[in-house]
């Protein structure tokens, strides 16, 4: 079978095909959908990449909870203040009190409001995360999201 070429407007043309401008209706929904779907896979990857960026800043915040609670420790020689952002015995120029902007930066992240719970000796704080469980730290040097839970002896009792 011989073919005949013949240029026209730049293009190389067999002799028996026809000029055809544009896309076909079939090409057109195809890359459609695989623009959709390459687009769901990416808006979900986003969301979860998201969702572990929030749980870091949560348990940054809570990491910020062991060093007010070291501070109040040494200031005051208790660990008793360190759950009252009100406290304004600690409250000063020389030592200010960041435990509600600990707070605050917790509930933006997680949505809920931690969990304080401070004794003579000990403290426990925990949170949501925003992916599932919880963050738990206590004046033991337990922290983690395995199964824990601040109770009101003020550290992460493990079950």
């Amino acid at each position: 079978m011989l073919f005949f070429f013949r240029k026209f407007n730049g293009f190389i043309l067999f002799k028996n095909q026809k000029f055809l401008i544009g896309f076909t209706l079939i090409e057109l929904l195809i890359v459609i959908a695989i623009i959709g779907l390459l687009a769901s896979i990416a808006s979900v990857a986003a969301l979860n990449v998201r969702n572990k960026g929030k749980d870091a800043g949560i348990m940054a915040d809570l990491a910020q909870v062991r060093v007010e609670a070291v501070m109040i420790k040494n200031a005051t020689g208790t660990y008793a203040g360190l759950c009252d952002p009100s406290d304004n015995t600690l409250n000063d120029t020389d030592y200010p009190n960041t435990l509600g902007l600990i707070e605050e930066g917790i509930r933006k992240y997680s949505g809920s409001d931690p969990t304080c719970y401070a004794a003579t000796d000990a403290y426990c704080a925990q949170s949501a995360l925003a992916t599932l469980g919880d963050y738990c730290l206590d004046s033991t040097g337990i922290a983690g999201t395995s199964p824990a839970a601040c109770d009101s002896t003020a550290d992460c009792a493990t079950d």
